[in-house]
């Protein structure tokens, strides 16, 4: 997630992210040894993002029943001028997952391009319908829903891994930090929305990923405002 929103290319690994500039900050919600996550640890880490001062939340993460605690904390985050980002679920085309479904979050489904991996790779069983232009498909593991308000790229992913390596991966945790890594391209482009406080900052961005998205052809339940860039 990190790599895809801010890798830095090195000499050994020629590899960027979507905003290599940025100042990322990584707050733990998984246990050491393996587990979920509880809705207590989320709305902690929401929480300590906004008293650090992040203008981004990225939630590579979902699942379970809607939580007042988080719906609270994320209602805060964007009090205080933080855009909260979440990925819609990997189910196979279930309904939105919680926190993403929140009408707070800007909720993000996974896309990809037919000519983006080879044809014997695993990331082939990923395309499936709906179908847009420009060879693009909405993976096939992605959820959708009213939800919806944008897509991202999701399949077939390259970026970092743990040990200085970097692979290739899919999924909706991926599309997320695709668009919070934009989000924040946007945000260091434009002196007025960062000159904001408040919620009139967290809307105005908003409203600027918004616009910057190109319908696909998707429909409005797999991709709502298109594909931002």
């Amino acid at each position: 997630m990190a790599g895809i929103v801010g890798a830095r290319p090195t000499v050994d690994i020629d590899l960027a992210g979507v905003a290599p500039g940025v100042t990322l900050r990584s707050y733990r919600v998984f246990p050491h040894n393996g587990g979920d996550a509880t809705n207590y640890d989320i709305m902690n880490a929401i929480d300590r993002a906004v008293q650090d001062g992040c203008n981004i939340i990225n939630l590579s993460l979902g699942g379970g029943e809607e939580d007042e605690a988080i719906r609270a904390a994320i209602g805060s985050a964007l009090d205080s001028g933080v855009l909260v980002i979440a990925a819609a679920g990997n189910d196979g085309r279930k309904p939105v997952s919680y926190p993403a479904a929140l009408p707070f979050c800007i909720a993000v489904t996974a896309m990809g391009w037919t000519n983006s991996f080879p044809a014997a790779s695993s990331e082939a069983g990923d395309v499936a319908r709906p179908y847009g232009g420009g060879n693009t498909f909405v993976g096939a593991f992605s959820n959708f829903g009213p939800q919806i308000d944008l897509t991202g790229p999701g399949v077939g992913v390259v970026s970092t891994l743990p040990g200085g390596t970097f692979g290739a991966m899919s999924g909706t945790s991926m599309a997320s930090p695709a668009l919070a890594g934009y989000a924040a391209y946007l945000l260091g482009q434009d002196a007025t929305i960062l000159g904001l406080n408040g919620a009139e900052k967290s809307t105005a961005l908003r409203d600027k990923l918004f616009g910057s998205a190109t319908p696909l052809g998707f429909g409005r339940d797999f991709e709502g405002f298109g594909l931002p860039g």
